[in-house]
């Protein structure tokens, strides 16, 4: 699942993984597949360097292929290449021990990520007091929506609340996380950390989407959730 730029003018967006049943068969793919690499270098082959190589080299070039297809934010594709390069780094510095930082190697690389995600779910939650909900800033750019309605006290009130379901799953999948690395052996911690934060990934978007329709549905120029999604290109028919 980075931190808004502030700052940036807003540009118009197409983004083929922000919502579900959208997903096209190379956006699949993209998701899958440095998984897939990842567990069969690491736990099938035990080569944890290639499984970092390999992994962050198909994560760069799919951030690559959805700038290309149009998601022009001028922070997304630096920052996901600088956090892959620095992850991978210091996990090969470990490995090869040129570097000791007390903990292993698979210790540092999904450390890493654990504390990315709760970073971002305590920068989630800080756009909130502050007043400039994270969705509120990025859902315009994703799907087409009237100056009405984004100018309506209740899309700011369900951007809210979406971002918190935001930081709910940021924060709770992360200590689900610690708890599993803790407790089960590092395929076991894999394959099960995959499958579970993808199935609690997909209800925390639904949910929110739902929460978030519900809460638009009385604005009387909001079209629907099911309008506005077939509309951006997000839902075929």
């Amino acid at each position: 699942m980075s931190d808004p730029a502030e700052n940036e003018p807003v540009e118009e967006v197409d983004v083929d993984d922000l919502a579900p049943a959208t997903f096209s068969g190379g956006n699949n793919l993209d998701q899958l597949m440095p998984v897939i690499l990842f567990f069969g270098f690491r736990i099938v082959l035990g080569n944890l360097v290639l499984a970092v190589i390999a992994s962050m080299l198909w994560s760069i070039k799919a951030a690559i292929g959805r700038h290309r297809r149009g998601l022009r934010i001028g922070w997304f594709l630096p920052g996901v290449a600088v956090y892959l390069l620095i992850r991978a780094g210091l996990t090969i510095a470990v490995e090869q021990e040129w570097i000791d930082l007390g903990v292993s190697a698979d210790a540092v690389y999904f450390g890493f990520g654990i504390i990315g995600k709760i970073l971002i779910g305590i920068g989630c939650a800080l756009t909130i007091f502050a007043g400039r909900p994270l969705l509120g800033w990025l859902i315009p750019k994703v799907v087409p929506l009237s100056d009405e309605v984004l100018a309506h006290p209740r899309y700011k009130r369900a951007m809210a609340g979406a971002t918190w379901v935001l930081v709910a799953f940021e924060l709770l999948t992360s200590v689900w996380d610690i708890w599993l690395y803790n407790n089960s052996g590092l395929g076991f911690f894999f394959l099960t950390r995959s499958g579970v934060n993808f199935i609690v990934s997909f209800g925390f978007i639904t949910g929110a989407l739902m929460y978030i329709d519900r809460t638009l549905d009385p604005i009387p120029e909001y079209p629907g959730l099911t309008h506005v999604l077939e509309q951006s290109g997000r839902l075929k028919s």
